[in-house]
C-alpha cells in the first residue's frame, strides 16, 4: 500500500470516529435540553463513559443507574448518621429517611428493566414515587444531606424525563 493511500485511510477512520463522537454528544445535548438543569445533566452523563455512544434510551439507562448509585450512597450515609445519632428524635427522622430511600430503590431497578425492554411508559411510571424520597428526606432533616438529596432528585428527574420523551 502506498503511503498516500494509508494516510487517506487513516483520515477516513478519524473522520468517522469524530462524526460518531459528535453525533453522541449532539444526542446528549438534545436530551439534556429536555431537562430542568441542562448543566447538571451534561456533567452527570459525561461522567459515565457509556454516554459517549448512547442514544436516548441508553442515556435514560445511565441516568437510572446513576440515580440508583447515588441513592445507595445516600442510604449508606444515612445508615452511618443513624448509627451515630444519640438523640432519639434525630434517630427517628434518620430512620424515616432510610425507609424512604430503601423504598425508592426497587421501583428504580424495575424502571431500568422496563426501559431496557422498551416499555417506556411503565418505566416512567415506576419513577413517579421514588422521585419524592429526596425531597421528603430533606423536609425531615433540613439541609443535613442537601447535596446528596439534590443529586438523587435531579438524576431521577432526568431519567423520568428521558423515559417520558421515549414513550
Amino acid at each position: 500500500m502506498r503511503p498516500y493511500d494509508a494516510f487517506c485511510g487513516l483520515l477516513l477512520i478519524l473522520f468517522l470516529a469524530l462524526s460518531s463522537l459528535s453525533s453522541a454528544t449532539e444526542t446528549m445535548e438534545k436530551a439534556c435540553n429536555l431537562t430542568i438543569d441542562y448543566h447538571f445533566c451534561m456533567k452527570s452523563l459525561k461522567a459515565d463513559p457509556r454516554s459517549r455512544s448512547a442514544d436516548l434510551r441508553g442515556l435514560g439507562a445511565i441516568a437510572i443507574d446513576l440515580s440508583i448509585a447515588h441513592a445507595n450512597a445516600t442510604t449508606s450515609k444515612l445508615e452511618t448518621l443513624h448509627a451515630n445519632a444519640s438523640n432519639p428524635y434525630t434517630k427517628n427522622k434518620l430512620e424515616a429517611c432510610l425507609i424512604l430511600y430503601r423504598n425508592a430503590l426497587p421501583p428504580l431497578q424495575l424502571a431500568a428493566e422496563f426501559l431496557a425492554s422498551k416499555h417506556f411508559g411503565v418505566a416512567k411510571a415506576m419513577m413517579e414515587a421514588p422521585v419524592f424520597a429526596p425531597g421528603s428526606c430533606e423536609g425531615l432533616l433540613g439541609h443535613v444531606l442537601a447535596t446528596e438529596n439534590d443529586s438523587v432528585f435531579n438524576l431521577m428527574l432526568i431519567a423520568r424525563r428521558f423515559a417520558e420523551a421515549l414513550a
